[in-house]
């Protein structure tokens, strides 16, 4: 590892790659590929049954020839990958070419917040079958909200009705009562989605602008749904995806979600998790690394994925200012992993059969500005990244 001695190059490095990725993402109007889009295309009205629904989505995302142009399906601009790229670029808002990019993201993705019966909240612009759950796209998820809502109040886009509308709706159909959902009609407990729903509650609860009685409920749900999800945390540190048959696996991207948000929801409450955040990221940096390299799975082998590279960046960069690891480890899991973005130069280790994965905007390129972003603000004069090992084979991922 190059010594500290490089740090202003480092720190010009991360600010040039964002530059770079959002250069490439804003060129095409943040419109691309999803890994599940599968049910956007006009067949989807054929697929009437769960495992049709199935069955063509993962057909989509798995094939070794991208199917999307034979389909039907067609680029889609989704209000999650310019709500992340609104957060990502209103860290970099001193600077005015990033606060009129934070602001303009902030205000495409605050003009899709829903109206009617699921006024406030946010979807995804296509309808998902996964092996737990179908939401389409008429219905908000908790994921698609979240990243949504945390854009548009990093950039100052909702006003007072819509805060208050937000507000609402997520208590109202994305809360049973004990923890948040991932949908209106699920009763599952996920605990990443749980605690992204706990730290936005427990943010809109000290906006200002909701009655006492409202910010009281937002807070109280978010302790409880917080607690519920630190109960579920298992004694090696880790947490399953949810609670229920099948869907007991442990990934990177997921854990990361669940730390940060659990980091954020108990910071806004007051609430000491530190104990249990140690366990946590002991068991992430231990089992889902090897090296600087992120592992999809817990104690997997090498998997390539755009959204669980960007986010072991972003985790890195938390672990970093946390004290949890050093900062040399955060420019290492940067340059283990940026050469495979487009934007970045040419991508190499990415195979035809899985471009589309890394030209998506929700999947790739908008987490990775986040991840950019979070770097810098988190480590300004942080070392020089080290040289990128050579790339390893490239299979295709899975949810």
């Amino acid at each position: 590892m190059p010594s500290h001695t490089d740090a202003s190059g480092a720190a010009t490095d991360v600010l040039t790659w964002a530059e770079q990725l959002f250069r490439w993402a804003d060129a095409r109007d943040w419109a691309g590929p999803d890994p599940y889009d599968g049910l956007a295309g006009p067949l989807r009205r054929l697929a009437v049954h769960r495992v049709l629904r199935q069955a063509l989505l993962q057909t989509v995302k798995r094939s070794p020839v991208d199917l999307r142009p034979v389909l039907g399906i067609l680029p889609l601009r989704t209000a999650t990958a310019t709500g992340c790229a609104a957060s990502a670029c209103a860290r970099l808002s001193a600077s005015p070419v990033w606060r009129e990019r934070a602001v303009r993201l902030g205000r495409r993705t605050a003009a899709e917040q829903m109206a009617g019966r699921y006024a406030g909240l946010w979807r995804y612009e296509f309808d998902v079958q996964t092996r737990w759950a179908y939401y389409p796209a008429t219905v908000p998820n908790l994921v698609a909200t979240t990243f949504c809502a945390e854009g548009c109040l990093d950039t100052g886009t909702l006003d007072d009705d819509a805060v208050r509308s937000l507000a609402r709706g997520l208590l109202e159909h994305l809360h049973n009562g004990t923890y948040f959902t991932y949908t209106p009609t699920s009763g599952v407990l996920v605990h990443n989605a749980n605690l992204m729903g706990a730290a936005l509650a427990a943010r809109l609860s000290l906006t200002g602008v909701l009655p006492g009685a409202s910010a009281d409920r937002l807070a109280d749900s978010a302790r409880r749904a917080a607690e519920v999800s630190l109960a579920g945390q298992r004694p090696d540190g880790s947490w399953p995806y949810g609670r229920g048959r099948r869907l007991g696996w442990v990934d990177g991207f997921h854990t990361g979600y669940t730390l940060l948000r659990l980091d954020q929801a108990a910071t806004l409450l007051g609430m000491d998790v530190r104990a249990p955040l140690e366990r946590g990221v002991n068991h992430y940096l231990r089992h889902l690394f090897d090296g600087p390299l992120p592992r999809y799975f817990a104690d997997g082998g090498p998997r390539r994925d755009p959204n669980n590279d960007a986010t072991a960046v972003r985790m890195a960069a938390w672990a970093a200012e946390r004290g949890f690891v050093a900062a040399d480890f955060a420019h290492a899991v940067l340059a283990a992993v940026a050469h495979r973005y487009p934007g970045l130069g040419t991508p190499t280790g990415v195979s035809r059969a899985n471009s589309a994965l890394w030209e998506s905007p929700r999947w790739s390129a908008a987490p990775l500005l986040d991840a950019l972003t979070a770097l810098h603000d988190a480590l300004p004069d942080g070392p020089r990244p080290a040289a990128a090992p050579a790339p390893v084979s490239q299979p295709t991922a899975e949810a």
